[in-house]
């Protein structure tokens, strides 16, 4: 599957975006997975100098035993770690949504890597994850639980004027998610919710009971984006609430229910290089 995802708030360059859930801790403890987890060898992490028209990136991919940042808050790699949006990480300390850091890290362990390398993406992602939580609880003492809240989300029900949605015209399933952008194919309504839900800032529910798969090619302008350019000038791109009940036929209801959250126990500057 073709998949690339925006991170709502944040303009980050990835070149590998998390995909695959972490295990639920149900207790509160370190945010590495176990003592004999892989973890990296050296990690040098300073704050980030601030530089004009920047921007944020984050360098991983699952097989490698590389990690970098730059110009990244904490937060940021917290939800990058745990696949978590930061709307769900609760409790952090104001600094870890401000304070940027740069982050350079790697693995030597030449049979890791290698390990690492011929794995395939969806075995070797969680070990890379649970690298850089270790490296998070190692250096900046994160130490977190995940919990059930009762929090605002958005629920997808069929609009007035009926569904427009486009059955899918073959099998198997295709995503290209952008800053502003879906275009699917063979995707379900709860599929739609889930890709949906970094960009709306809450989960969102499919409360339509429509069964099947279809194809969608929509685009919207985020609140957070500069405006969207064709020829020089402003797109005039609708919201994704109209885009979604204009050209699918569907509603995003405000809702409240309830949503697992990352909870943020404790956590420190990091510690010396």
């Amino acid at each position: 599957m073709d998949r690339m995802t925006g991170l709502r708030g944040l303009s980050l360059t990835l070149v590998l975006l998390a995909a695959t859930a972490i295990g639920t801790n149900a207790q509160t403890e370190p945010a590495a997975q176990s003592a004999t987890a892989p973890t990296f060898d050296v990690a040098s992490i300073h704050p980030h100098t601030p530089l004009p028209h920047e921007r944020n990136h984050i360098w991983s991919s699952g097989n490698d035993g590389n990690f970098r940042t730059s110009n990244v808050t904490l937060k940021a790699i917290i939800q990058f770690a745990f696949d978590m949006p930061q709307s769900r990480i609760v409790d952090a300390p104001a600094w870890t949504s401000s304070q940027a850091f740069d982050i350079d890290a790697k693995s030597i362990d030449d049979a890791l890597n290698q390990r690492l390398h011929d794995l395939p993406p969806d075995q070797a992602k969680p070990i890379k994850f649970g690298m850089i939580q270790a490296m998070l609880a190692d250096r900046f003492g994160l130490k977190i639980h995940r919990e059930q809240r009762e929090l605002p989300i958005y629920e997808i029900v069929v609009a007035k004027s009926g569904q427009k949605l486009t059955p899918a015209k073959s099998d198997g399933l295709y995503v290209s998610h952008g800053l502003g952008y879906v275009n699917a194919k063979g995707i379900t309504l709860p599929g739609i919710a889930q890709e949906l839900a970094r960009d709306a800032g809450r989960v969102i529910v499919d409360k339509t009971g429509i069964p099947g798969h279809f194809d969608i090619d929509i685009r919207w302008q985020p609140d957070d984006a500069p405006p969207a350019l064709i020829n020089g000038e402003d797109a005039g791109l609708p919201s994704l609430f109209t885009v979604f009940q204009e050209q699918l036929g569907l509603r995003l209801e405000p809702a409240k229910g309830p949503v697992e959250v990352l909870v943020i126990d404790a956590v420190h500057q990091p510690s010396e290089n």
